[in-house]
């Protein structure tokens, strides 16, 4: 029976290994392959591969829980020792951003603020130019009220001076009336017809009694220049030496005898500015002021006295 089973056992195995051939037969590969594979099938192939299978999977295992620790300190701000030359740049290069920023800020609100200082300064350049324009206006009309405020105050002098007591135009000095000429518009006139219109107005040519009267017309009559012939810029008074040659008289019969009231010089009998009627101008001395002109061919300016009402 050993025998039997000893003979049988190869046959099965045979036909077993026939049967493996005839499958690898018809699947293409050679007899001479199926001893091989029956090795394989029946050796220790299956248990490597399961090995390197294992070893594979715990790698992954290892290298995920790596990557979940790392994530971890990640997450956590964990410091990763990184190396201090790579990150220098990076530092130099947040730094000069983080400046940068300061600066383009800082430039920012310094163009903002210059823009609202210009805005202030136009609106002060024109709120100027309208003070400028009031403050002309205003001197223009301090100016006019000026002037008028002037001539009420001459007007109100002459008016609290004469009391009426003077003819319009003429002026109340201490207790006489006197006009000057030369606020007439035809102020020129020879002696003769200068002294017509002293009469006409109720007066006569300016006859002056003494030193105080002389000061007094001296202080108050303007120094009227025309010519440049001084002797032509004078005024006629009511002096002359018409009757008798060289006896000076005025036109209310007095004789002059005082010659310190004349210029140097004067009377004259020589030149164009001689003459027989005497004429007044100031220069600088109080005294030296009369001079002797023609009384026909000259023409000046004259002064009239009358007593006041």
């Amino acid at each position: 029976m050993e025998n039997s089973q000893s003979q049988s056992e190869p046959g099965e195995e045979l036909s077993f290994e026939q049967n493996i051939s005839q499958d690898f037969n018809t699947d293409g590969y050679s007899g001479s392959h199926h001893q091989t594979f029956g090795q394989e099938r029946g050796g220790s192939v299956f248990p490597h591969h399961r090995v390197v299978i294992l070893s594979l999977g715990l790698l992954d295992a290892v290298l995920l829980i790596t990557a979940v620790v790392i994530g971890i300190y990640c997450a956590k701000g964990e410091n990763l020792q990184v190396p201090h030359s790579a990150t220098s740049p990076i530092i130099i290069e947040l730094n000069h951003l983080h400046n940068n920023s300061d600066i383009i800020k800082a430039k920012l609100e310094a163009e903002a603020q210059l823009v609202t200082q210009h805005d202030n300064h136009l609106q002060l350049k024109r709120q100027l130019k309208q003070i400028i324009i009031h403050t002309d206006r205003l001197q223009a009309q301090m100016e006019t009220l000026q002037t008028e405020k002037t001539n009420l105050q001459s007007n109100k002098t002459a008016v609290e001076e004469s009391c009426g007591r003077c003819l319009q135009g003429w002026r109340l000095l201490n207790s006489s009336c006197y006009y000057f000429s030369h606020h007439a518009s035809n102020s020129k006139k020879n002696w003769p017809d200068s002294r017509a219109h002293c009469i006409s107005q109720g007066g006569d040519l300016l006859v002056i009694n003494n030193l105080a009267e002389q000061q007094l017309i001296t202080d108050n009559y303007a120094t009227l220049k025309s010519s440049n012939l001084w002797w032509q810029n004078g005024f006629w008074i009511g002096l002359t030496d018409v009757v008798i040659p060289g006896t000076w008289v005025w036109v209310n019969n007095v004789t002059e005898v005082e010659t310190t009231y004349w210029r140097s010089g004067q009377p004259s009998n020589e030149g164009l500015q001689s003459g027989n009627c005497a004429a007044f101008y100031h220069l600088t001395d109080t005294k030296g002021e009369w001079y002797n002109g023609n009384c026909i061919e000259h023409l000046y300016n004259w002064i009239c006295e009358m007593q006041p009402s």
